[in-house]
Formats: C-alpha cells, structure tokens, sequence
C-alpha cells in the first residue's frame, strides 16, 4: 500500500527533526520570558568573559524561537572574546553561531562553524566540549543527506563521551547514529544504535526518550515488514507516552500504531488511532501531521471502496462504493489543503495522486487526469532542487574525499623528512665514537634502511591507490555522465534521468568506499563494475552487449581483490575496440585458474590493437597510462604477497586471421576472507 511506505518515509523525519520542537514550543512564552531577564543584566556584568558568557546564554535561549535575534547575540559574544582574547569564549561563539545555521538550514554556515570551533577545544582540550562540536558537525552532515560522514563524526564524539563515562549523550549518539543508519537502508545497525540508546535511557529512567526510542525500532521494523515486533515495541511505546502524558510525540506514535494496522488489514483499529492522533495535532495545531492522519484516512476509505482485502473495517465504512469515495475525496482534500499552507511538496505529490487514483475509480477520469497532472507539477519542483543538490553534494564528497588522500600523503612525506633528519643526525654523532660504537651505527644504520625503505613502499602504494583512484573517477567519463543526465532532463525524461542519477551517485560511493580498502569482497568489486557497465551502455544508446560470468564454485562474498582492478580493462574495450561498432560485446568472467589463483578475463569483439587511421593520440596515452597504474599496482602486489600476479593480452583472429577483438587475462593470486 502506497501510504504505508510514505509514513515510513515522513514518520523518521518527525521524530528525528521534529519532536523536540513541538516539546519546547509550550516553553516559547517561558524562553522569552528567560531572555529578557538575562538581557537585563547584561548592563550589571562587569567582565568581559562574563558578559561573553551572559550573550552566549541569551544566544541559546533564543535559538528556537527567534534564532536571527540569536544570532546578532552571538555575534556580540564574538567579537568580544576576540577583543578580550579569551580563546574558549571563541569556541563558545562559534558553537553557538553553528547550532544557529543548522535551525535557519543553513547547513554549510553550520558545519563551518563547528569545525571552528572544535579545532578551539581541541587546542584547548576540552573534551566535553570537542564531542558537541563533533556532534553539532555531524548534524550538519545529516541535514546535508551526507550519513556516512555524519556516522563517523558521531563515532568520533562517541567515543569522547565513553570515556568520560557521560551515559545521556552516549544513547543521544547511539540514536543520531541509529537514524543514518535507518537512511542508508542499513536497518540492522539502526536497530542495534536504537537498542543501545534503549537501554542506556533505561538505565537514566528518562522515560520520555525510553518511550522515543522503542517508537523508532517499531519504525524500523515496520519497514522491514516485521509486523509483530514493530507491533510489540509500538505498544509499549504507546503506554509509556501515556503514562508521562506527553501529548504531541503520543499522536506521532499513534500515527505510527495506524499504519501498522493498516498494514495488517485491521481497519478499524488503523482508523481510532489516525482519530486519536488528529485529536491531539488539531489540539496542538501541527498541520503537517495532520496532514498524513487525514491522508491515512483517505487511503482506508479508498482500500475499502476498491474491495481490497481486509479483516475488519468500523462500522461507519459500511455505506455504497459511491460513498466510500466520497469520503476518501474529502479526507485527502483536506490533506492537501493542510500541505500547501505547511508547503511541504513531498505531501501535495501523495495527496494529489491519490486524489487522481479517487477519481479514477469512481469513473471521473477528467478529474483523475487534472490531479495526475498536478502531481506531475509537484514531482517536476521537487525533483528539480533534487537533482541539483544531489549532483552538488555527489562532486562535494568526491573532492573532500580525494582532498583527504592528498592530506594523508602530504602527512607520509613529512614524517619522512623528519625521520631522514633524525637519521643524518644520528650518524654525525655514530662518526666520532669508538669502534664499539661503530658496529653500533651500522645496526642502526641497517634498521633505519629498512624503515625507510618500508616508508618508501607505503608511500608508493598510496601514490598508485590514488592514481587509480583518479583513473576510475576520470573527469572524462564523469563530465560525459553528467552529460547524459542533463540531455534526458532536457528530454523531459525523468524516469531515465532519475535511474541514471541513481546508478551514477551509487557507483561514486561504491568508488570512493572501495578505494580506502586495499583488498574488498570480489561481491563489491563487481556491484561497481555492473554500474560502470550498465552506465556507458546507457551512454552508448544500448549499441553494445555485456556478460559477467562467475564460477559457480567462487565464494564472491568470501574472495578478496584489489578494488577498481578491472574496471579500466572494460573501459578500454569500450572506448578504444568497440566504441564505433554496432552489436559491440564484451565479456567479463572470472576463473579459478588453480587452487591457488584467480583469472580475470575481459573480453571483445573489437579491432584489436590494430590502431585506425584516425586514432586520438591522447586516447593511446591515456591507454598506456592506464596499463602502466595496472603494472605498478600488480608489482605492489606481487611485493606484498609474495606472489606473481600477471596481465596478458591476447589478439584475437578469426578464420580468415582478420583481427576479432582483444583478450586480456589478469593472474591474481587466490585470498579468502576466512
């Protein structure tokens, strides 16, 4: 059912963004209040620190409600640490400027202030202090739909609050971290940061956030379609809200308790609790839950009238078909109305094709087609700011990521020029001694050899993952993809502008993830591969085949490779052997050469090496380049594993010895997981 998976959509967002909103805002009047008071004594503080203290409270207070007053306060505190000189009332300011940012969405002021100030505490050592700034950045993060760097800056300030033994913010991480998981669709991991945040606010007594968290593992669970403990873990949810009487997250959970029913077909439980939550939404005027109750609603009156199946229906819902419909036209009109004043498009495109789907069944299908094109609107605005933040923040994340392996090797070179000096030193000092410390010197001369050379090695091996790495992700290809989504979003063609985007942000993420790993699952290697693949014949328009082929007795999961091995291989088939052929094919397949080797075959019907009279000499260069980055990362691999792994290229002739394509096999030695 279309809603069901909606709510699962909205309802995380609720409670990951909203809940603590709707309980502050019965405190607004009590917050003002507060502000006023400390501004008050601003004139009565004497010294600047605290009066950098005074301003950095009146800034907090002011947050939620008034946050533009809050932040010309915080500005205030800044610039008068700044003339006092007093380095944590800066990180103070900037703390507070971040969580600012964060609630006007903006989330890149946000992040940037963060890091400022963490960089602050960090020099100060105020650990507490690092771990909120870590935690404000990797809201920022989450804000930006960025979850795995949001998971690891709360990991970071996760582990600063273990160590200081501060249990309320370990389960407040614990549930940030369970939330994107919940978003990466990663929804075991959700559950066991969900479950720890549980038992640690068990263990506090906070029954409120008890109460939170055992909604959010029903959530999780719904969306895995375990009805019965998505069931279980709601109602126990449910009776503590109850029990401490906190009525705006009661209506969220109530919400919650609707869909689950709706799920399994008990309709007339589904329809007291969407009642029960617009009772408690309309009495708190939160339109936006409203909103998904009414839309509830509708969908039940509209699942009935289409006789879908269901158990038990109330007893208001046995009236006519034409009835039926007419009530599941009022409850999603009200719906949208609600939708448009909160502005929110992800509902008005729901309620309008579900008003499009009423009118449909009740034989309207001039009004079906006037609400399918209103939806078509809302998706067109939506998909829209979509698409560009999602190619925005997809070229962001590429370029921290490879800016972070130039960081790491800027790091291995200094380390390695202090080391040489240290070394320079130690022999001058080894020259003027006795014999005995002659023979000293050479062993520490023959140790230092070795360590330098090791470093050597190291920094070898990062020079080529990052080569490699910068080969795969070529800004050739990546401008020719951006190309391709832009032609089918002129084309008006969303559907194939969407699924190309989709497998264009997955296989940069697959890149990037693959590329920190210096051996991943042959299973990973080959997702990346399949999207490369599916990717350039999109690109070509389909004018060439492929195959994948695998052993049946190769564990994929369980064999380990070096990441983004054959990928440039299949690049070249394509751009360089079939690219101008029509039926081009190419076959990859992967062999247990003996118990101990693995072979790589990547194969086309192309021309061969036979160069045509118009090759591009850039073309042949960036080819050569490219096998040579494969050599040195077989030599590297050979070194480390004591192996002989090999590249061999075969052309391929037909009967008439006319060439018929390349062959290339790549020898890996065999490397099991466990």
């Amino acid at each position: 059912m279309k809603i069901i998976k909606f709510f699962l959509l909205c309802l995380i967002a609720v409670i990951f963004n909203c809940m603590t909103l709707q309980r502050l805002y019965a405190q607004d009047v009590e917050d003002q209040a507060l502000a006023d008071s400390l501004i008050n004594e601003l004139p009565k503080t004497k010294s600047d620190t605290d009066q950098v203290k005074l301003l950095s409270n009146i800034s907090k207070v002011l947050t939620l409600f008034n946050p533009d007053q809050a932040l010309n306060y915080a500005n205030k505190a800044m610039d008068l640490a700044k003339r006092a000189n007093w380095t944590k009332g800066i990180g103070l300011a900037y703390m507070n400027k971040a969580t600012i940012y964060v609630t006007l969405t903006d989330y890149a002021a946000g992040l940037e202030n963060a890091s400022k100030a963490y960089e602050i505490f960090k020099s100060l050592n105020l650990k507490p202090a690092m771990a909120g700034a870590l935690t404000e950045m990797a809201n920022s993060y989450s804000r930006l739909g960025d979850y795995p760097k949001a998971i690891e800056y709360n990991f970071d300030a996760l582990g600063i609050y273990e160590e200081a033994g501060m249990d309320r913010d370990v389960a407040n991480i614990s549930n940030n971290i369970g939330n994107a998981y919940y978003w990466l669709y990663d929804y075991p991991k959700a559950i066991e940061n969900y479950k720890r945040a549980l038992e640690l606010h068990k263990r506090n007594n906070d029954k409120l956030e008890v109460a939170s968290a055992l909604d959010n593992i029903a959530l999780v669970y719904l969306e895995q379609g375990e009805l019965k403990k998505a069931n279980d873990y709601n109602l126990q949810a449910i009776k503590l809200f109850e029990e401490i009487n906190s009525a705006p997250e009661l209506a969220v959970t109530y919400a919650l308790r609707g869909g689950i029913m709706q799920r399994l077909k008990e309709f007339d439980i589904a329809f007291e609790f969407y009642n029960k939550a617009i009772a408690i939404n309309k009495k708190f005027d939160i339109k936006g839950n409203l909103a998904t109750n009414y839309q509830g609603i509708g969908e039940l009156y509209l699942s009935v009238a289409k006789n879908d199946a269901v158990k038990s229906v109330p007893a208001s819902f046995k009236i006519s078909k034409a009835a039926l419909l007419q009530k599941a036209r009022f409850y999603f009109a009200q719906a949208l109305g609600l939708s448009k004043q909160t502005n929110e498009p992800s509902l008005m495109i729901e309620e309008t094709a579900f008003l499009s789907e009423t009118e449909a069944v009740s034989g309207n299908d001039k009004a079906a087609l006037k609400w399918h094109k209103d939806s078509d609107i809302y998706k067109d605005s939506v998909y829209n700011d979509e698409n560009k933040r999602k190619i925005a923040a997809l070229e962001n994340q590429r370029l921290a990521e490879v800016k972070d392996k130039e960081i790491q090797l800027l790091n291995k070179d200094k380390a390695l020029q202090a080391s040489e000096i240290k070394r320079q030193t130690l022999i001058k000092n080894i020259i003027i001694a006795t014999a005995v410390v002659a023979a000293i010197f050479a062993f520490f001369l023959t140790r230092s050899f070795i360590r330098r050379r090791k470093v050597i090695f190291d920094k070898q091996v990062l020079q080529t993952e990052m080569k490699a790495l910068r080969a795969q992700m070529n800004p050739h290809f990546i401008f020719n993809s951006l190309h391709s989504i832009n032609k089918y979003i002129m084309e008006n063609d969303k559907v194939n502008a969407s699924e190309y985007l989709a497998k264009f942000a997955k296989l940069m993420r697959l890149v990037l993830e693959n590329s920190r790993e210096q051996e991943v699952p042959l299973e990973d290697d080959l997702a990346a591969l399949e999207l490369y693949m599916q990717l350039e014949s999109l690109r070509f328009e389909n004018r060439f085949q492929y195959s994948i082929e695998i052993d049946p007795g190769i564990d994929r999961e369980n064999t380990l490779i070096p990441p983004l091995l054959l990928q440039p291989f299949a690049e070249n088939a394509i751009v360089h052997g079939i690219k101008d052929k029509e039926n081009g094919l190419i076959k990859i397949k992967i062999r247990a050469a003996d118990s101990d080797t693995l072979r790589c075959i990547v194969e086309d019907n192309g021309s061969g090496r036979e160069a045509p009279p118009i090759a591009n000499e850039n073309n042949r260069k960036r080819k050569s380049l490219g096998i040579k980055i494969m050599q040195e990362r077989l030599n590297i691999i050979n070194q480390l594993k004591k192996a002989k792994a090999t590249v061999n290229i075969f052309d391929l002739k037909d009967a008439e010895n006319k060439p018929r394509g390349l062959r290339i096999e790549l020898l890996l030695p065999l490397q099991l997981a466990f």
